[in-house]
C-alpha cells in the first residue's frame, strides 16, 4: 500500500509590514542609484510650466511610481527587476512572488465608483479601500495600484480630479493616446502627468474654462 503523499502548504500571502518594508527598501535603493538622472528630468519638466511647489512634488512622486517599474537602464532592466535580482536569495518565496507581481496594473486613470475603481483604459475593475482618500463617485484618480496583502491600494502618489473636470481630462487623454499610441500611459506616463498638471493649473487660474457637464 502506497503511503499518502505529505502535503506541505505553501504560503500565498505575506504580511503588510513585510511588503511595506521591502517596498521602502526598493524605492530607497532605486532613488539612490538613479538620483542624478531622475532629479534632472523632474527639474526640467517642472520648470517648463508655472507649477507651484506642491505640483512639482506631486509630479516627482508620480514619476517615481512609474520609473521604479518601467524605466529601463542601459542593460534594459528596471529598478524593480534589478532589486528583485539582488534580494531573491535573501527572502521567502512568497515575499519574492508578491514583490514580482507589483508591476501590474500599469499606471492609469481610475474612475471612482461606490466601492471600487475602474481603469478607464482597460475597463478592469479593482476593489480598493478609498476610506483614506476624499473622493466621490465620478471623480478620477490618476496613479498606479499595488497589490499588497490581498488588497489593491494606490502607490505613494496619486492625483485626484474632481468629477466636474473629468470631461476635460478625457479629451486630454484621447489626444495624448492618439499622438503617442495605445500604450501611451505605459511608455510616457510622466509626460501625460505633466500635461494634466498644466491643464488643471490653467483651469484653476481661469486661463481656460471647463466644459459644462
Amino acid at each position: 500500500m502506497k503511503s499518502e503523499r505529505k502535503i506541505i502548504p505553501f504560503p500565498t500571502t505575506v504580511s503588510e509590514a513585510e511588503m511595506n518594508t521591502a517596498l521602502k527598501k526598493m524605492y530607497q535603493e532605486a532613488a539612490t542609484a538613479r538620483s542624478t538622472d531622475w532629479v534632472a528630468f523632474i527639474e526640467e519638466i517642472a520648470t517648463e510650466g508655472r507649477w507651484y511647489l506642491k505640483d512639482a512634488e506631486l509630479f516627482r512622486d508620480l514619476f517615481v511610481d512609474w520609473a521604479i517599474f518601467y524605466e529601463t537602464d542601459e542593460q534594459g532592466k528596471t529598478p524593480h527587476g534589478r532589486f528583485l535580482e539582488q534580494v531573491k536569495e535573501d527572502m521567502s518565496p512568497s515575499l519574492y512572488r508578491a514583490l514580482r507581481g507589483l508591476a501590474d496594473p500599469v499606471p492609469s486613470l481610475f474612475l471612482v465608483e461606490e466601492d471600487r475603481v475602474v481603469d478607464i483604459m482597460s475597463k478592469q475593475t479593482y476593489q480598493t479601500d478609498l476610506g483614506e482618500i476624499e473622493v466621490e463617485p465620478g471623480d478620477l484618480l490618476v496613479g498606479k495600484l499595488l497589490y499588497i496583502s490581498g488588497k489593491w491600494r494606490f502607490a505613494i502618489a496619486y492625483m485626484k480630479v474632481a468629477k466636474a473636470l473629468v470631461p476635460e481630462v478625457r479629451i486630454l487623454l484621447a489626444d495624448f493616446v492618439d499622438e503617442v499610441g495605445e500604450d501611451a500611459l505605459l511608455r510616457q506616463y510622466p509626460e501625460f502627468c505633466a500635461e494634466l498638471i498644466d491643464l488643471l493649473l490653467d483651469i484653476e487660474e481661469g486661463n481656460i474654462a471647463p466644459r459644462p457637464e
